[in-house]
């Protein structure tokens, strides 16, 4: 579903996978960013919009801890 952690955590995984096989490949803040700015043109609640925006920023930072670890630990 739209708007979930697992779906902005697999678009993320879908997007790095591929990567893999682009001749341009983007970064994942790319991503990101360009999902962000999906959701903000969106029409609809502004509550929703703000649901979707914590979860997108919740599946981003855990897609960085999986590829990267926990930065807050070193």
């Amino acid at each position: 579903m739209f708007g979930s952690v697992d779906y902005f955590t697999n678009y993320f995984k879908t997007c790095i996978m591929n990567n893999l096989i682009e001749k341009k490949p983007l970064t994942l803040p790319t991503y990101h960013q360009k999902l962000m700015k999906e959701i903000v043109m969106q029409g609809g609640i502004s509550e929703e919009k703000e649901v979707y925006l914590s979860n997108l920023e919740k599946a981003y930072n855990k897609i960085n801890e999986e590829l990267f670890g926990d930065w807050r630990k070193r």
